[in-house]
């Protein structure tokens, strides 16, 4: 979609649907402040009604006092003026009272959007992240929540004190001089007009630039992460990202002074055209002064209220064009995370010791990525039973990972199905609920240890006793006993007392969580890539009796890992090409046997030396 097409969309029924929006979330948020803040400002403009109308008493009594009218006009006087500064006290009152208000309602209203967007993106599906689309409109939720909301807040806050203030200046007008309302009304259009204008033109920009901002926050992390850091400073990239971050912010500058280039020459002239607007009222009010149709006093009662309006309308003019850019923002927060999207059920996880399911198949799946040109796999079968250990096997990018997440419920098949004890798997959440899944790319959670565990099951209390066994079992209490405050020791040294692990420890932490979670079926992706030979000896000598009845399926490039294993499956470029059991498939002398007898070769002794593992 265009930047133009966007734009036409901006209607002005679509912008009110946002304000209100926007009116629910601060209600939702803290409904005692809205109303708090309402009282106020309808107190403060009321006040400010009464400013005109006392100014209009005050000077009719001066010019009766200094044209040497009677005693009375000096009371009147000093009456009215003492009344000016009562009502300038409360009205500075009123708003102090409402900025502090206005404060607390903001706050709450930024801790529920940025909860809002959390929990979007916490339902969406795993193919989601897959898409770019989907990060553009993640990108621009998260800055309509960091911004625009408490934006949105304060200028409605704003532009309701303001309007009460137009309203209630109008209504003197209409007591004092009813005939210049037509004219103080029209002052106003030419700049609203304006900047609806250059508002629509402005998120057409902001939209076209979601991408090129993605870009720029990732090489932001490139340079200020602390686990990048040892690499681009090794590499010496540090000139080099820079001069790539600076030419992404100059793409913006560029486009945004551009687009502030062309509107502003529209705003000098709607500007102008209103205050020459005003400059006629101005002319009629000397007139109908100096024809006697309107005495001095209200005359100038008027012209202070008509300086009132037209700075008042100026304010709104602004303030509308800044409130409509940030509501039209909040349609990308309110789009990515629609309040009609259904809370997926969280099913709770088995009892230890259950089996899940008899048999799990996969049936014909086919499945592509977004904007890939070819499907990751292609008509795959396979068959997983109850207790068995089975891999899966092949070169790099032959779908092996693609496959595990869809039998564990992260991706769903484009063609063909998931079949559950003979029946087809409709809820993803029931795989997954089963599942317990240790990825090659396992995620090192910066938090302290007992976390790093207990997260396999994080809809329970941490039972410290499972969680031994499942230190145990992934042969992590030793090193656990030396962190300095045990399974309470933050995991990162970016934070206080915090610790560094190895690569090779954070992977048995990965396995220690997939031990805790407890579920019967567990998946190994590479679970011993970052292992020392002998620690990947000891879990797979010890693989059945560590994982006894449960299903197990293991992937891995180590062929020696695997040639135990109860059947393995041999994928090429998204096709299962070979299964059977280690003896089978080396009698069939296919594509299994040949790699096996690469990786094999590379542990021959030649000479004195041995040659190190060959990945295939």
């Amino acid at each position: 979609m265009t930047r133009e097409e966007e734009t036409r969309e901006l209607t002005a029924r679509q912008i009110l649907d946002q304000a209100w929006f926007a009116i629910r979330l601060a209600w939702r948020a803290d409904r005692t402040s809205v109303i708090y803040v309402v009282i106020t400002q309808l107190l403060a403009s009321a006040g400010i009604a009464g400013i005109v109308l006392l100014l209009r008493g005050s000077l009719g009594a001066l010019a009766s006092m200094f044209s040497g009218g009677a005693g009375a006009s000096n009371s009147t006087a000093l009456f009215a003026l003492a009344g000016l500064v009562v009502v300038g006290t409360a009205g500075g009152i009123m708003r102090i009272l409402s900025t502090a208000r206005q404060r607390i309602l903001v706050l709450r209203a930024d801790r529920l959007v940025v909860e809002l967007v959390l929990e979007a993106a916490g339902r969406a599906e795993l193919i989601d992240f897959e898409d770019a689309v989907f990060h553009d409109r993640l990108q621009r939720a998260v800055f309509a929540s960091r911004s625009q909301p408490s934006m949105v807040i304060t200028m409605l806050v704003t532009i309701m004190q303001a309007l009460l203030t137009l309203l209630t200046v109008t209504a003197t007008f209409v007591v004092m001089a009813w005939w210049l309302v037509p004219l103080a009304l029209l002052s106003g259009l030419p700049v609203l007009r304006a900047a609806g204008r250059e508002r629509n033109a402005g998120y057409g920009l902001h939209r076209d630039l979601s991408e090129s901002r993605r870009v720029r926050e990732y090489f932001e992390r490139l340079l200020t992460g602390r686990d990048e850091a040892k690499e681009i400073r090794s590499l010496g990239l540090g000139g080099t990202l820079s001069a790539r971050w600076n030419s992404e912010y100059e793409m913006e500058i560029e486009a945004t002074t551009d687009l502030y280039r062309r509107h502003t020459k529209n705003k000098v002239v709607a500007r102008l055209a209103a205050d020459a607007l005003i400059g006629l009222v101005i002319v009629v009010v000397w007139w109908t002064v100096r024809t006697g149709a309107l005495d001095l006093a209200t005359a100038l009662a008027a012209l202070t209220g008509l300086w009132l309006r037209s700075t008042r309308t100026q304010m709104v003019g602004a303030m509308l064009s800044n409130l409509a850019g940030a509501i039209i923002y909040l349609r990308d927060l309110r789009e990515f995370a629609r309040e009609d999207q259904p809370v997926p059920t969280v099913r709770p996880l088995p009892d230890a010791g259950g089996t899940g399911f008899d048999t799990l198949v996969a049936d014909q799946i086919s499945f592509t990525y977004p904007g890939a040109a070819a499907p990751a796999l292609s008509g795959v079968s396979m068959r997983l039973r109850a207790g068995e250990i089975v891999a899966l096997v092949g070169t790099n990018g032959s779908g092996k990972t693609t496959l595990a997440k869809i039998l564990a419920g992260l991706y769903r098949p484009d063609l063909g199905q998931v079949i559950r004890d003979d029946t087809p798997v409709t809820d993803l959440n029931s795989l997954r609920s089963d599942s317990a899944v240790v990825f090659q790319d396992f995620v090192r959670y910066k938090l302290p240890a007992l976390d790093n565990i207990t997260f396999g099951r994080p809809e329970t209390p941490a039972d410290l006793e499972q969680v031994r066994r499942a230190a145990s079992a992934a042969g992590v209490v030793d090193f656990m006993a030396k962190l300095p405050e045990g399974y309470a020791t933050m995991l990162s040294k970016e934070f206080g007392r915090g610790v560094d692990l190895s690569l090779g420890q954070w992977q048995r932490l990965a396995l220690a969580r997939a031990f805790y979670r407890d579920s019967p079926f567990v998946i190994l992706d590479e679970p011993t890539a970052s292992l020392d030979p002998q620690a990947e000896a000891d879990l797979f000598a010890r693989i059945r009796e560590l994982f006894a009845g449960r299903t197990v399926l293991l992937i891995s490039h180590r062929f020696s890992s695997v040639r135990n294993t109860d059947r393995i499956y041999v994928l090429d470029q998204g096709r299962v090409i070979e299964q059977g059991t280690h003896e089978a498939l080396m009698d069939e002398n296919g594509s299994y046997a040949r790699l096996f007898r690469v990786q094999a070769a590379g542990y021959q002794l030649d000479g004195a030396k041995a040659n190190p593992v060959v990945h295939v």
